[in-house]
């Protein structure tokens, strides 16, 4: 299935909260779910558990903006590592590019970050980078092309992030440099979900 491309605020209502990653909307001015049905009843429909379940693992997909497979993709890997697997979950899509774009300041959404990199203005340890999805390490950095230094889009993104920046990314703000002393820890994901939620829905 395709990525969806319709109205953020929608997706918002439907989950009853905050996708930080997704947009900078709000869904407060709009609380109710979409649809006659909620609006008529003034109240979300009441879930069953595997409803439950659903929702936060649809919370998680869009926040980061993957696929179904994408994300099944991150599950599987995060069970095979040691540890808690959903905090290997939540650690490796902090670690994928385009968060670390977004979480550094440089956007103002995930989406925003992933056009970046498919446009090619994202240079990875002095290569340009090839996908939004490539997981970063300790000492790896990354840096805008020149000719984005002067965008009043990201400018203002810079001057006014919408998150703090985690203390493990330093920021040239010249150069729109970013150098990854430390990678954000599951504890720093901005996120309101339950984890424990999504690991037990793919795990029924």
């Amino acid at each position: 299935m395709s990525r969806y491309r319709g109205p953020r605020i929608r997706i918002l209502r439907r989950l009853g909260g905050e996708l930080p990653g997704l947009t900078t909307k709000s869904a407060a001015r709009r609380p109710l779910a979409p649809g006659h049905a909620a609006a008529a009843s003034r109240r979300f429909p009441k879930l069953s558990e595997y409803g439950l379940r659903l929702r936060e693992k649809q919370k998680l997909k869009h926040h980061f903006g993957l696929g179904e497979r994408q994300l099944q993709s991150v599950y599987a890997r995060a069970k095979s590592m040691p540890g808690d697997t959903g905090r290997n979950m939540v650690s490796l899509l902090e670690a994928r590019l385009d968060n670390l774009v977004w979480r550094a300041g440089l956007t103002r959404t995930i989406p925003a970050a992933r056009q970046l990199v498919s446009h090619g203005n994202v240079m990875l340890n002095g290569l340009r980078a090839k996908t939004s999805s490539q997981r970063l390490k300790v000492g790896d950095t990354f840096q805008l092309r020149e000719k984005c230094l002067n965008r009043e889009d990201i400018r203002l993104s810079v001057n006014n992030p919408v998150l703090e920046v985690p203390a493990g990314l330093k920021l040239d703000l010249d150069k729109l440099g970013v150098t990854i002393e430390s990678l954000p820890s599951p504890d720093q994901c901005p996120l309101d979900f339950d984890v424990q939620k999504v690991i037990e829905y793919y795990s029924r």
